[in-house]
């Protein structure tokens, strides 16, 4: 019995296939090959303009923008292939082909639906982004935009106000308190409108590279400040990579600032086994002496060697 039911379906399927003209048959191959043809269009114009990035990029990092090639490419292919999906539910729905209440054209309303809100929220932020970078800002468009909600890149957002010269205090200040992105914190701490006690506040927390690196270049470093950021060892950190990395963003930092005091440049040069940037830094300073950039030249590399042996030079030692 079931095998006579399953014939029977199978028959009618065939009958079904072979009843639909050879022109429609056409016509649903083209439209096969069109949403290939967009999916594929969309993968090429994504990685075409990663590629751009990354080439007219001036950051030592931007190759690394090449591995996400696969993850831009493969959502622009489906933009892509949405975009023709929804031309031609729209095109079958005005010409009759199908029903204005077909279940087609209801996912492509959906689509289109979604694509004018994520429009529309990088309108809000293009928006909030060229308030947030100009120099030219008031304090209180500045606040406002802070303050502002944003549906995507609201990250973006604040860290192009905290980079504006123009920033607030109090906007500074509410960062500081808040204290719970480090990276948005070590703006602040980079920042010439930064209250004092603000910056204090960030010298007296945590002791995290990414947390002090800003404070550690401010101009209005004190005494004290450069004293807390330079009085640190390997057993205050969770692991070595922490630890270089501080030695790195930090400790480099202190040693190229001309607000950090002279017995604190002296126990930085002295530092045993310095990283690289730490003893770049020592090589360049204005008031590095003869001996503390020969000493930061021994680091066992051939590039710090020949650049101490080269700024020696130009000093005459």
């Amino acid at each position: 019995m079931l095998k006579i039911t399953c014939s029977k379906w199978r028959n009618k399927v065939r009958t079904l296939i072979f009843r639909v003209p050879p022109t429609m048959r056409l016509h649903n191959r083209s439209r096969k090959l069109i949403y290939a043809l967009g999916a594929v269009a969309g993968f090429l114009c994504a990685t075409a303009y990663v590629l751009y990035a990354v080439f007219t990029s001036t950051s030592s990092t931007a190759a690394i923008g090449l591995l996400f090639v696969p993850v831009y490419g493969l959502l622009a292919a489906v933009i892509g292939w949405a975009v023709v999906y929804v031309g031609f539910s729209f095109a079958d729905a005005i010409t009759g082909r199908q029903s204005w209440r077909s279940g087609h054209l209801l996912a492509a309303s959906m689509l289109l639906a979604i694509a004018l809100l994520v429009i529309s929220a990088l309108l809000l932020l293009r928006d909030a982004l060229a308030v947030a970078r100009n120099p030219r800002a008031t304090s209180e468009m500045l606040i406002e935009i802070s303050q502002s909600w944003l549906p995507l890149g609201r990250r973006d957002v604040d860290v192009a106000l905290l980079k504006n010269p123009a920033a607030p205090a109090v906007l500074l200040t509410a960062v500081v308190d808040a204290g719970d992105d480090n990276t948005l914190v070590s703006l602040a701490g980079a920042h010439a409108n930064t209250p004092l006690a603000s910056l204090e506040k960030i010298a007296a927390g945590p002791l995290s590279y990414d947390r002090v690196a800003g404070l550690a270049g401010n101009p209005r470093l004190t005494p004290a400040m450069a004293r807390r950021l330079a009085n640190v060892n390997r057993g205050l950190f969770p692991g070595d990579v922490e630890y270089r990395l501080y030695q790195t963003y930090v400790l480099a930092a202190l040693a190229r600032n001309p607000a950090t005091p002279q017995d604190v440049f002296d126990r930085l040069a002295a530092r045993e086994a310095p990283e690289y940037f730490l003893s770049v830094a020592v090589i360049y300073a204005p008031r590095a002496s003869c001996a503390q950039i020969a000493r930061a030249g021994q680091s066992g590399s051939e590039v710090l060697y020949s650049t101490a042996q080269s700024q020696l030079k130009k000093r005459g030692c």
